[in-house]
């Protein structure tokens, strides 16, 4: 697909299902929406909802039957946005949720929490949750960012939250408690990932990375969950500020991590760098983006990372070949202060972006070429209806 405003707009031809605003849910969090391809090869998208109206307080809601005001719904993009599974659990406002596919069984989950801290891991086989966790907050603050990691034969959560800086992993299926990773606290951790790497003896280490104020934080995952070793990116740059956004990618065989804050610096970050001080890992900087808010990255074709610019209303295009210079700015003037931006693989139009507003709004971003093909198609079966209208008409006067 070309990058060129003129190639990259709104499709006028995808509609989506209408929801009352009062049970759509608030885009409180960058990370509240997933995408995902299912094992019958649909491109799914996760919604959750909520009712304004039935909503647990601080002291929390007595009230009989939240679960069916607070609801995870998967709905089929290329069936006209068709719901395919209800989720229905929560008792409160789900913040954030988060697909994950296990690479060594093949297993679809989806991580959800909500604003109450209850955590919850769903089977997306059979739609039931395989871990419900009530996580133990010290601070009126509410989860952020949740993870899964997988290694043979287990699974562990990772939560995180605001405020505190509390980040905590749980193993699934085990009675023992969770631990919290240590330098997190007052923090403020806004997202998290993690990448892996395999070992001389060939065991695979995962990494969790944690991204934060002023701080950027990659702890080592030992099977036996206690903190060996970690290390700290502190960024001191005056126009920095909340890390809202990263992703972890793969170029030249090198793990590295691409952020950005809420005020617009970017940073490309070589996490197999052993470079000390951790800052010497930071191999580029964009810091020409003051008071810019970047929400996501999307890979594309393994050569361009996305950087949606919310207040601008434009997508800026990355070029990774190109020592990660801007090659282009292509205006989405559809976009109202999008916070959720992700590449989809539409059954109907191809490689696409899929983005949703605060204006509840879902909008699907292709090739201007796919739509014109579309509509000369309209046209030709406009033509051939009218044409035999115009038989009939000659028949009968016959």
């Amino acid at each position: 697909m070309s990058f060129d405003k003129q190639n990259f707009i709104t499709n006028p031809n995808f509609k989506f299902q209408e929801y009352p605003s009062e049970l759509r849910e608030c885009l409180g969090t960058t990370y509240t929406y997933d995408v995902y391809k299912d094992k019958k090869g649909r491109t799914i998208l996760i919604t959750p909802y909520w009712n304004i109206n039935k909503q647990c307080n601080t002291e929390g809601d007595p009230s009989q039957g939240l679960e069916n005001y607070h609801y995870i719904s998967l709905l089929d993009l290329g069936d006209r946005n068709k719901e395919i599974l209800k989720l229905v659990g929560h008792k409160d406002r789900v913040v954030t949720c988060r697909f994950f596919e296990d690479p060594y069984t093949g297993k679809q989950y989806l991580i959800s929490a909500d604003r109450k801290y209850q955590v919850k891991i769903w089977d997306l086989t059979v739609g039931k949750p395989i871990f419900d966790k009530q996580v133990e907050i010290k601070y009126d603050n509410f989860i952020y960012s949740v993870l899964m990691i997988f290694e043979i034969g287990k699974i562990y959560a990772v939560v995180s939250t605001l405020g505190s800086g509390e980040t905590v992993v749980y193993t699934i299926g085990s009675d023992q408690p969770g631990m919290q990773l240590k330098d997190t606290k007052d923090i403020n951790i806004y997202y998290l990932d993690y990448y892996k790497k395999e070992l001389e003896n060939g065991d695979i280490e995962h990494n969790i990375i944690q991204l934060g104020k002023n701080n950027i934080i990659v702890t080592k995952l030992n099977k036996d969950l206690t903190n060996e070793s970690n290390y700290v990116i502190k960024v001191q740059e005056e126009n920095f500020a909340n890390i809202l956004c990263g992703m972890v990618f793969t170029k030249n065989n090198k793990d590295l991590l691409i952020t950005s804050s809420t005020r617009g610096l970017i940073l490309v970050i070589d996490l197999n760098s052993t470079q000390d001080p951790p800052e010497n890992r930071i191999i580029k900087r964009l810091a020409d983006f003051t008071d810019v808010f970047f929400y996501n990255f999307v890979r594309w074709n393994d050569k361009y990372i996305l950087l949606y610019e919310a207040l601008q209303r434009r997508i800026l295009v990355l070029d990774t070949d190109n020592d990660y210079n801007i090659v282009s700015k292509v205006l989405c003037p559809e976009m109202y202060f999008d916070r959720f931006i992700r590449k989809v693989y539409h059954p109907i139009y191809g490689e696409s972006i899929l983005s949703v507003g605060i204006d509840w709004k879902i909008k699907l971003f292709t090739n201007r070429n796919i739509i014109k093909e579309e509509e000369k198609a309209d046209k030709k079966e406009e033509e051939k209806k009218e044409e035999i209208k115009d038989e009939i008409k000659e028949e009968k006067k016959e």
